[in-house]
């Protein structure tokens, strides 16, 4: 007999569902929505911080050049071969925080939906309550770990099923890069303001303390661009789990079951 709910595999439990649908609160299989819109723009919003960060590795490291020929010695090296690098850096400051707080608006949308999602498919699979998806990014210290905490939850509880219902254990290499370079990107980043303080007073900085925040700026952009990358891959793969999961679902077959087991229970024996 096949599950009474998804109508695709055997029924395994007492509970005439498969593993996977057992586990899963009742009524998942309509309730279930994928977040294939947020996700899409998720990952357009990504791409464009990939992008950004692609431009200011590029505006880093041709400023380090200028700098190292001028600490060399060079004659033909002066401040105003930076301007044209200082005016793409101040336009960068300017589109950032408006593309930051775009991309962390819709994030948590899609992130909270995601995780609505999971909980349907695994309600005792989370650590956390569903709430966290959005306050955890505001929490002092424990933002540094909770968000990646609840994402792997997700990525559990939305894992593929096998062929009796059982929850498959993907690799979460993706997710643990993710937040790794993501964490290390801020890290970098306010390092690197640190260093750079004061770069438009050419005549009284340290060139070489400048080239060191330069090179770490660079390095957190670099972080930036991978952690940028690897989430658009997260949210493409923990989206696309739970739309097989929805689509994974015979309804026609399921029906069929209910009503068999129904008739047999009603039915007296002799």
């Amino acid at each position: 007999m096949v599950c009474l709910a998804c109508g695709t595999r055997p029924a395994g439990t007492d509970s005439g569902r498969c593993f996977g649908c057992a586990e899963a609160a009742p009524g998942w299989a309509a309730a279930l929505k994928p977040a294939n819109a947020l996700a899409t723009a998720v990952s357009v919003l990504l791409g464009v911080n990939a992008v950004m960060a692609g431009v200011l590795i590029t505006v880093d490291v041709w400023s380090n050049v200028l700098t190292g020929r001028i600490l060399d010695g060079a004659d033909d090296v002066g401040p105003g071969d930076f301007e044209p690098l200082k005016a793409v850096a101040r336009t960068l400051d300017a589109l950032l925080p408006s593309l930051l707080l775009a991309t962390a608006v819709v994030f948590i949308i899609w992130f909270h939906h995601t995780r609505k999602n999971a909980d349907l498919l695994a309600p005792n699979g989370h650590r956390m309550g569903r709430g966290w998806t959005i306050g955890a990014w505001f929490t002092p210290i424990a933002q540094l770990w909770i968000p990646w905490q609840l994402m792997s939850d997700c990525w559990r509880a939305s894992a593929p099923l096998d062929a009796e219902g059982r929850r498959s254990q993907p690799s979460q290499a993706t997710v643990v890069i993710w937040w790794s370079a993501l964490v290390a990107s801020v890290v970098a980043s306010r390092t690197a303001a640190v260093l750079t303080r004061h770069t438009d007073q050419m005549d009284s900085i340290d060139l070489g303390n400048l080239r060191t925040g330069i090179w770490v700026e660079a390095g957190g952009a670099a972080l930036r661009l991978v952690a940028a990358i690897a989430a658009m891959l997260v949210v493409h793969r923990l989206t696309a789990m739970q739309r097989a999961r929805r689509a994974d679902i015979n309804p026609l077959a399921a029906r069929a079951a209910q009503e068999a087991r129904t008739k047999a229970i009603t039915t007296p024996t002799s």
